[in-house]
């Protein structure tokens, strides 16, 4: 198992290593203080996971997750101070895996790695990946509960995509319905609401994984 740690803070670069040293003992750890640096690595070597700061002299962090996913599909754990939801979501939308907010607890990140790992390890040689009692396709754009199929249509397939991809964000109605329906739409919320609704109805036992928060927009939770 081999990890990258992007980080130009030196003592954050050197406690992350000691936990990934200590949590995966037979692992390589490869560190970086410069995303400059960084990108000449990734350029060479295919990485398990990329622990990766967003602050970093010589290229940024969304400048490096966005190479990263012109060419692979290595898990992205990015650590950042730039804690807002328009950052998280910016870092979501280009293919990061999980957020970590800073300051953070190095065990915290040590879950989110065993997280990440574990998922990793779910998707088969199909491209199936699995998340509680559901596993989905992206290339076909099909959904199965426990082994059964569910035909999706394809807003709804948007709006499951966008929560799978990123478990624990809340969205508003109105991010739904730019993401999904663009800006231009002419609709209103109820549309967001009503097709909610449908894809619950739709992943059967496994509707309550999309959470309703009240005056504020739903969230994918964890099963």
């Amino acid at each position: 198992m081999r990890f990258l740690i992007v980080e130009d803070e030196r003592h954050l670069n050197n406690v992350l290593f000691d936990y990934l040293n200590a949590t995966y003992p037979d692992c390589d750890i490869d560190q970086c203080l410069r995303g400059d640096d960084a990108l000449e690595k990734l350029a060479q070597t295919e990485y398990d996971l990329v622990l990766l700061d967003v602050m970093l002299p010589g290229a940024d962090g969304f400048q490096i997750a966005k190479s990263i996913r012109q060419t692979s599909q290595m898990p992205i754990l990015m650590l950042s101070a730039y804690s807002d939801e328009e950052n998280q979501i910016r870092g979501y939308d280009l293919g990061i895996d999980e957020f970590v907010k800073k300051p953070y607890s190095p065990k915290l990140v040590m879950k989110k790695v065993e997280a990440i790992l574990q998922r990793s390890k779910s998707m088969d040689e199909a491209g199936l990946e699995t998340l509680g009692i559901l596993q989905f396709q992206t290339s076909s754009h099909k959904v199965w509960i426990e082994g059964e199929e569910t035909k999706l249509s394809h807003n709804e397939w948007m709006l499951f995509e966008l929560f799978v991809r990123n478990p624990g964000i809340l969205f508003s109605r109105e991010t739904l319905l730019n993401k999904v329906w663009g800006y231009d739409y002419d609709g209103d919320f109820r549309t967001v609401d009503t097709h909610v609704k449908r894809l619950r109805q739709k992943l059967k036992q496994a509707a309550d994984y999309i959470e309703t928060v009240y005056k504020a927009g739903y969230r994918l939770n964890r099963p």
